[in-house]
């Protein structure tokens, strides 16, 4: 049994970098809430790419529930990817297809299941992003709001293992991650799953972290959150 859903070893970021130490390692239970702060877009996406195997790192290795991914087919590397949600603004919706079929693809190209089975099943999820009333829209017909929380739903009904998400945190944002945050917390108690949220401020999901590492000038500063004792501490991905 793996002690750790990742493992990022001797890593360096390929370019842009930004604010990324030279060379730097990471560790992720297999049940851990681990937040980044005071990493803005591009350090959050670098990071995450290389985390979700979109990019490679510059060196090091990235290893995934104890598989290093260099050396994996391109098979057994999609098979890995499918364990994993990533979430990130800069991602799209496939902008021909309604919200409910963007939902419902990965479900379908993966397992066969139609779409009514997929929205019948994940109707809670639907139902607390407040994605019912426009599920027969197109993506270009989303607020922004809608938009992020469709991506998240398009992630989340795959049940993920490993979730990686860039969090915006500002006053335009506060309703969508309020969202968000309870969002984690309910899939949370009912998968195991570990977690990785980057930002520049995250300060409202401490309580649902078990570390958190401060991104500043270069350097990483780590804290644990020892109130945080739910779940043991140890220690785009679009797929369709």
């Amino acid at each position: 049994m793996w002690r750790y859903s990742l493992i990022l070893e001797h890593i360096t970021l390929p370019p842009p970098f930004g604010n990324w130490p030279e060379s730097f390692d990471l560790r992720l239970g297999m049940t851990e809430v681990l937040l980044i702060e005071g990493a803005g877009a591009e350090d959050a996406e670098t990071l995450l790419d290389v985390a979700a195997t979109l990019s490679e790192p510059g060196q090091g290795q990235v290893r995934l529930w104890g598989k290093e991914i260099s050396t994996l087919t391109r098979q057994e590397l999609y098979n890995l990817r499918r364990q994993i949600a990533y979430v990130h603004p800069k991602q799209s919706l496939l902008h021909t297809l309604t919200l409910a079929e963007n939902i419902g693809l990965g479900p379908a190209y993966h397992l066969g299941q139609n779409l009514s089975d997929t929205l019948r099943e994940h109707a809670p999820l639907i139902k607390h992003l407040g994605l019912e009333p426009f599920l027969s829209r197109r993506p270009s017909e989303l607020s922004q709001a809608a938009y992020t929380c469709a991506l998240w739903a398009r992630e989340l009904v795959k049940l993920p293992e490993l979730i990686l998400a860039m969090v915006e945190e500002s006053p335009e944002t506060a309703g969508t991650q309020r969202l968000i945050l309870t969002l984690i917390e309910e899939y949370l108690d009912k998968q195991d799953a570990a977690v990785i949220l980057a930002g520049h401020s995250l300060t409202a999901f401490h309580h649902l972290a078990h570390r958190l590492l401060t991104l500043k000038a270069g350097r990483i500063r780590e804290r644990q959150i020892l109130e945080r004792g739910g779940r043991p501490l140890i220690a785009y991905l679009p797929l369709v």
